[in-house]
């Protein structure tokens, strides 16, 4: 007999009640949360926190709700040996909704939440395609793709999750999207709104009507590339992204060989301006060199010596000096 209580169903489950779960098994399709309880803690949990914890949260649960969760299902999927995959074909979630007072879609979507996003996923069908774009008629709004989600579950008995339906929808079967290669203008607007707003793919999107978040994603990550490799993408020719966009923006075209053109042109002109500042400072440093060793040297100005120990002048430096002319006609007396 289905229990249609608690009492009943600690009854219905009482030979596997303390039992431990199976986490290692278990793990491989749900996201174990941090909080564990034994089963004794969990029939406490039950009879003391967990109805006011349903009345407070209404939405979102805490680890303990999700461990009691998981508890209740492994439970029924132990006694009535269900399969992982079976939990909606059984009504595994409508026995524990009359359990627990808690509606059918309530308990479907946080169990969602808990599915581990690593199970394989499995090929879509045709039936499942055409049941989303009905549902995605009845249900439109932006935020209805949990109910989506939960109807898609219930009607078609398959899992998915929710964001994979929604994703399903927007980038694959939406009627409106449009799978025309793209134009020059659109390009373009995708470069702009790229750097201007981060690569916000979902918001561009909806500057570009017809055009998912990932098609916008895709083309411009085509682009980049194509421009890299025109460049020669190895550490030496690297060039920085933001550069690139600020040539395309700069001459309204992303032609690969125009802009590598450009950057090319760029780093000649670069290295030219390197090469002559280079030979500028070497003839500096030349006439530098040239100084004149006067320490140690006392040259007599009007028959008085001047101490010039341990002091350097350049050429230019030394003929500057006010008293240059009776230096340059003194003699030097050496010590």
């Amino acid at each position: 007999m289905i229990p249609q209580t608690w009492n009943e169903f600690l009854h219905f489950i009482s030979d596997d009640l303390h039992n431990e779960l199976d986490i290692p098994l278990i793990s491989q399709f749900l996201k174990i949360p941090d909080q564990s309880m034994t089963s004794f803690q969990i029939i406490q949990y039950f009879s003391s926190d967990f109805q006011k914890a349903k009345a407070k949260r209404k939405h979102k649960w805490g680890n303990k709700e999700k461990y009691f969760l998981i508890w209740c299902i492994s439970k029924l999927m132990e006694k009535l040996q269900i399969k992982f995959h079976e939990l909606y074909q059984r009504k595994v979630f409508k026995i524990l909704s009359s359990i627990l007072g808690i509606s059918e879609e309530f308990l479907l979507i946080k169990w969602l939440s808990l599915l581990n996003y690593k199970l394989k996923e499995q090929p879509w069908k045709q039936e499942e395609d055409d049941l989303l774009i009905n549902l995605r008629q009845q249900y439109s709004g932006p935020k209805d793709w949990i109910k989506i989600a939960v109807q898609f579950i219930i009607t078609s008995q398959t899992v998915r999750y929710p964001k994979q339906i929604r994703e399903r929808f927007n980038n694959v079967i939406n009627p409106n999207i449009n799978k025309n290669e793209f134009n020059q203008d659109e390009i373009l607007i995708i470069i702009k709104e790229a750097q201007k707003n981060n690569k916000n793919w979902a918001g561009i999107s909806k500057i570009i009507p017809g055009r998912t978040d990932n098609q916008i994603k895709n083309i411009y990550n085509s682009i980049m590339r194509k421009i890299q490799n025109e460049i020669g993408f190895n550490s030496e020719n690297k060039v920085d992204e933001q550069e690139i966009l600020n040539l395309i923006i700069q001459y309204n075209n992303f032609d690969p060989k125009l802009i590598s053109s450009i950057i090319e042109e760029t780093k000649r002109k670069k290295l030219c301006v390197k090469t002559e500042s280079s030979s500028d400072n070497s003839q500096t440093s030349e006439m530098s060199a040239k100084s004149i060793p006067i320490q140690m040297a006392y040259p007599y100005i009007n028959n008085q010596p001047f101490n010039f120990q341990n002091i350097y002048f350049s050429y230019t430096q030394f003929y500057l000096l006010p008293y240059y002319q009776p230096l340059r006609n003194s003699m030097y007396k050496q010590t």
